[in-house]
């Protein structure tokens, strides 16, 4: 009776968490009529010379009109090519220029340094960001566009990771309905009213938003260029959220590659968590509690047989709530053929999860070629 008492509120909270954003999924603002906007694309380019020729060609052939869209590209001090691969591109098109960076601001993030000089050089009202290994669709912004209402702040899009011929079709199915687990929970967050995470992968605001919140206090947090501007400028209550739930606005980006280039990837994520508003920390608190008990439980029933079907319950909870979103998010993006690989990734995510929020916020990890904790240390130089 007290194995179960205790039990039950982790349990709680999760299913509590799941119908939550159940109801947000079915909440999501349907795409209204083209606004005609003008728009700013801003990428961030750090060592990207096998990159970001396909990324601008991709948005550079946009089916709306080159006098609707520039396009800035940030050169966030590559050593490599990636400046030269630019000019090329700015040579050919009117609506492409190239902001070289030498050196980071002290205090601040790499990644937000660098957006921020894009955004700061946009010419037109609406920003959208995508990174330099993403490749987008030629109905990628007049889709965006058909979500910008009036007072609208910010638009977020879903990004999913393209098929990858030289990787093992396992280790690529579980990564790519992770990944995508997490654009379904953006999106159903956002239509909860609650937005948790996002990607800059997707991401358009408006340019008076993001001037007005930005980071806030937030700038030297090393990950979350993203989440974090997303939550200022939801918490600013000045400027409504939408999800592009549409997959002619999805974007694709290429899987990592290894499972030690995985984790890192995901200990930067979850480096960030500690740093979102209170509701967010607290609903993803929720989530963690019950993975933790979850693992402990499948831990004591190594020594102790008994707790093994209470651990196999909480398991079971765990990818029947997972199911409950991913099945119709899956329908919306047309990623119907992942579903396959839900409940093998569902376990693997369990123990994924808390090393990466461990490790992010405690420890270190690696992005671009450097070192880094969560937060770049003041008066340092990145």
């Amino acid at each position: 009776m007290i194995l179960f008492l205790a039990l039950l509120i982790p349990a709680a909270l999760y299913a509590g968490v799941i119908i939550f954003l159940k109801r947000g999924l079915l909440n999501l603002t349907p795409a209204g009529k083209s606004a005609n906007n003008k728009y700013t694309v801003v990428i961030a380019a750090r060592n990207e010379e096998n990159n970001i020729s396909h990324c601008l060609s991709s948005v550079i052939n946009q089916d709306i009109g080159e006098n609707r869209y520039e396009i800035i590209v940030v050169d966030d001090r590559s050593t490599d090519s990636t400046a030269e691969t630019v000019k090329q591109f700015v040579n050919s098109h009117g609506n492409i220029q190239l902001v070289k960076i030498e050196q980071t601001a002290p205090g601040i993030s790499p990644k937000k340094h660098a957006v921020q000089q894009g955004v700061q050089r946009a010419k037109n009202e609406f920003v959208v960001f995508t990174d330099a290994d993403c490749v987008v669709p030629d109905t990628w912004l007049s889709t965006i566009d058909k979500y910008f209402a009036k007072d609208t702040g910010v638009v977020q899009g879903i990004t999913c990771y393209s098929e990858h011929n030289e990787m093992n079709t396992l280790f690529y199915g579980i990564q790519a309905i992770d990944f995508l687990s997490h654009g379904v929970v953006a999106a159903a967050a956002i239509g909860a009213g609650l937005p948790i995470n996002s990607n800059a992968n997707n991401f358009a605001f408006s340019k008076e938003a993001f001037l007005s919140c930005g980071y806030g206090n937030k700038c030297a947090v090393v990950s979350g260029d993203d989440d974090l501007m997303l939550q200022q400028i939801w918490k600013s209550k000045k400027w409504k959220i939408a999800f592009m739930a549409d997959a002619k606005g999805a974007v694709q980006t290429n899987p990592t590659l290894t499972i030690k280039q995985a984790m890192e990837q995901r200990k930067r994520w979850g480096s960030k968590t500690v740093h979102y508003c209170a509701p967010q920390v607290a609903l993803l608190s929720s989530v963690f509690l019950f993975y933790l008990v979850t693992a402990l439980l499948f831990g004591i029933s190594l020594f102790d047989r008994m707790y093994l079907p209470a651990a196999g319950a909480m398991l079971g909870l765990k990818c029947a709530g997972e199911a409950l979103l991913l099945l119709p998010g899956t329908e919306i993006f047309n990623k119907k053929q992942l579903r396959r690989y839900m409940i093998v990734a569902s376990v693997i995510q369990l123990p994924v999860v808390l090393l990466s929020v461990i490790s992010g916020v405690f420890g270190r990890f690696n992005w671009k070629d450097q070192s880094f904790s969560r937060r770049v240390k003041k008066g340092s130089q990145a």
